[in-house]
């Protein structure tokens, strides 16, 4: 959701100011905006609807500044609209916002007898107009910045330009700020990837912290507004994940990469040929575990939810996948013996870092799966297991639920090691993780039957996944991606559930998107697509060549998947689910790397 970049430079930084905002389109935003400083004079444009509109706006006043912020929005308070975009500007200052500020109308209230002069019906124009009020009462930007914080309740990232300043202010709490450092500029951003690529340096701020850059400087201060010593880690280039190159969407070009980020992500923790599994170091005995909680959202509670057929089975420890709005307002007794595993491809996802908090009151253990390393969930998590994906720009998860599943499966069976009960049979698995890379190359190799198959459905008013064990979830993630970047209706089950209410749903010509590897449910789903059948739904069936021998012709299309074992068969099965959403989002036209009311990031309830 909403993005934030601030940029002090030597030059002119409008056009930092817009490629950075670029490169926040991912998140979601209904709106946008810039404000910059030229000649200690506010110059103020934005608007509603795609950075298009506002690239145009800029391009034809040829605005200029080398100080300045910029914001993409979505909605929370207020409907989208020009008024209602960031950033919002008073006498003396401007300001962009990321979150909720939950006591504005006490601040509103508080001012009352003051000069305002509100436009929106936003929470963040409140806090600028206190910021204003605290500058002509005399406060200096800082001064002001330590009474603002004190006084807002809500979670924040706040950056602030003011007049007479070369500097930019800024804080945070419960919402991501990153400053940048180079040669010629500063910066200060929402995320990683809006830092401008020539940026060397980076500081992670830490909850409560106030802080100014400039050209001279950058001072950040704890919520005692104590100087700290902030470490300073290394930046790299995002550059190679932020172009399409010459794919059509980002969702393709990520679907392509998977092959690479899934061999990445494996050979972060383990070696080809060597059977160990290498994870950080856990500082308590993996054998006293006696109990898996697992908490994630979207997709990567799908991922969750396949990993604990695999905790189960493989590592033989009892494991519990929750949603992490459900769960973090549950009263639920925790074991001691329990290590908690978050999971979240940009590490920022509000609910998500609720659970952590509530699982570190409850002094339990804790791991994250993240994506962004130095993300909030990574740096307050006990262990972190990093999938090595690069960034993610489709909104819709593609590389990042793949990654997260290799992570999932390298933690299976690292426990089972740890706990003496892997055999020759799971040793082989391991081994066999390292061909994913080639299934999935294969797999991209015949685009044809997905194109086909997507034609079938373009019509189809309702669709269905269905699939057994772990290819019960993988059905639910197939049913999120058709929902996600098609708007089709699609359901996914369990298969073995049909008879006991869905199958009311079933009628002439509906397609049913099996999911069947040869396994041990195999016999199982054919039963299955039996009804189906008996009911006129149409069978696509996903399979391999000996589900393919066993079929009985049963399926109206049928894709044949390179072989595949208990750990590998969701991430390979994991691809056609992908291409099938994709083909047919791009004959429906829809925009497959923005979808409509949806956001990458989901930094708030």
């Amino acid at each position: 959701m909403c993005g934030i970049i601030g940029i002090v430079d030597k030059k002119n930084c409008i056009n930092d100011l817009i490629s950075s905002l670029s490169r926040l389109e991912y998140r979601g935003y209904d709106s946008a905006g810039i404000a910059t400083l030229n000649k200690n004079k506010f110059v103020l444009n934005k608007s509603k609807g795609k950075l298009s509109n506002l690239r145009l706006k800029i391009k034809q006043k040829k605005i200029m500044g080398n100080i300045g912020i910029g914001h993409t929005r979505w909605a929370t308070h207020g409907k989208p609209s020009n008024d209602n975009a960031h950033p919002f500007l008073k006498k003396n200052c401007a300001i962009v916002h990321n979150g909720i500020i939950e006591n504005y109308s006490d601040i509103k209230k508080s001012l009352a007898n003051h000069k305002t002069n509100y436009q929106s019906s936003t929470d963040t124009e409140v806090v600028a107009e206190l910021m204003n009020y605290l500058i002509e009462e005399g406060a200096s930007p800082l001064e002001s910045m330590k009474e603002i914080t004190s006084r807002i309740e809500g979670n924040y990232a706040l950056v602030f330009l003011v007049k007479s300043s070369n500097n930019l202010y800024f804080s945070r709490k419960g919402s991501p700020l990153v400053v940048g450092i180079s040669k010629t500029f500063k910066c200060v951003a929402s995320d990683t990837l809006a830092l401008p690529n020539k940026v060397d340096n980076i500081i992670y701020l830490e909850e409560g912290d106030i802080g100014e850059i400039g050209l001279d400087r950058a001072n950040i201060f704890d919520r005692s507004f104590n100087l700290k010593e902030n470490q300073i880690h290394k930046h790299s280039s995002m550059q190679e994940h932020t172009t399409k190159r010459n794919f059509k969407h980002f969702m393709i070009k990520e679907i392509h990469y998977q092959s690479k980020s899934i061999d990445d992500t494996l050979l972060n923790f383990a070696k080809k040929n060597d059977e160990k599994i290498y994870l950080p170091q856990f500082k308590f005995d993996t054998k006293k575990i006696d109990n898996l909680s697992l908490v994630a959202c979207g997709t990567a509670f799908h991922a969750c939810m396949v990993s604990k057929y695999w905790f189960e089975e493989i590592s033989k420890i009892n494991t519990m996948v929750e949603i992490a709005s459900e769960y973090r307002y549950r009263e639920n007794s925790i074991n001691k013996k329990t290590l908690g595993i978050l999971v979240s491809q940009s590490g920022e996802t509000m609910d998500t870092i609720k659970c952590l908090e509530k699982m570190k009151k409850q002094k339990i253990h804790t791991a994250s799966i993240v994506n962004v390393l130095g993300s909030s969930l990574s740096r307050n998590s006990d262990y972190i297991f990093p999938t090595i994906a690069g960034p993610e720009i489709g909104v819709a998860s593609t590389k990042a639920f793949t990654a997260q599943l290799t992570v999932l499966a390298l933690l299976s069976l690292h426990i089972a090691q740890k706990k003496s009960v892997i055999d020759n049979k799971l040793k082989k698995i391991t081994n066999e993780m390292f061909k994913i890379s080639k299934n999935v190359n294969s797999i991209m190799k015949d685009k044809k039957i997905y194109m086909e198959i997507a034609k079938d459905l373009l019509d189809s008013k309702s669709i269905f996944y269905v699939g057994r064990g772990t290819m019960y979830p993988l059905a639910l993630e197939g049913a999120l991606k058709l929902k996600e970047i098609t708007y089709k209706h699609c359901e996914g089950y369990a298969a073995g559930e049909l008879k006991h209410g869905p199958l009311a749903l079933i009628e002439d010509s509906v397609p049913v998107i099996v999911l069947a590897p040869f396994d041990k449910y195999f016999k199982k789903t054919m039963s299955n697509i039996q009804e189906i059948k008996a009911r006129g739904g149409e069978i696509i069936l996903i399979t391999d060549s000996e589900g393919s021998k066993n079929s009985e012709n049963l399926a109206d299309k049928l894709i044949c998947l390179p072989k595949s074992n208990f750990i590998t068969a969701p991430i390979i099965y994991s691809i056609p689910v992908q291409l099938i959403a994709y083909y047919l989002a791009t004959l429906l036209g829809t925009d497959v790397d923005q979808p409509r009311n949806l956001a990458k990031s989901v930094t708030v309830e």
